[in-house]
């Protein structure tokens, strides 16, 4: 039985897909914690209150709280959005990586199913011999 050559190629692309594969669950871990913060900071701005102040600089400071509250929710959606981009990529590198692993895959499989029928060729030419010789010595036996 002959080893199959690309068995290297083989190891190094299942690599590169357990790589690819780890960095899609770290940018999904990393978007799914941007839109966490993203619906916090969006709950905070719903709880901001501007009505019922009489005191114009109490309703000033409301005012200001209210912008840099928006300011918080416009920033976490930026981050979540750059997180969506970049596990989108991760998502397209690893579909890549599998499709390289998978294309070794079959190869391998394929040379493994050309190895067998190698070997029942060889196995049935060794049990044809056997019959042969053994029909040979009863025609010989016969008187």
């Amino acid at each position: 039985m002959s080893t199959f050559r690309l068995a290297g190629l083989g190891r190094l692309r299942r690599l590169q897909e357990d790589h690819a594969a780890a960095e899609l669950a770290r940018r999904a871990t990393d978007r799914r914690g941007a839109d966490r913060r993203t619906a916090e900071a969006r709950d905070q701005l719903a709880g901001t209150v501007l009505a019922g102040t009489a005191d114009p600089q109490t309703w000033r400071a409301a005012v200001a709280a209210r912008a840099a509250t928006s300011s918080l929710v416009i920033a976490a959606q930026a981050a979540a959005e750059s997180a969506r981009e970049l596990e989108a990529e991760a998502q397209t590198q690893w579909t890549t990586a599998r499709k390289r692993s998978k294309t070794v895959e079959k190869l391998a499989e394929r040379h493994r199913a050309e190895e067998t029928v190698a070997e029942l060729r060889a196995e049935q030419q060794v049990l044809d011999e056997l019959a042969t010789q053994r029909a040979a010595r009863r025609r010989e036996e016969r008187p």
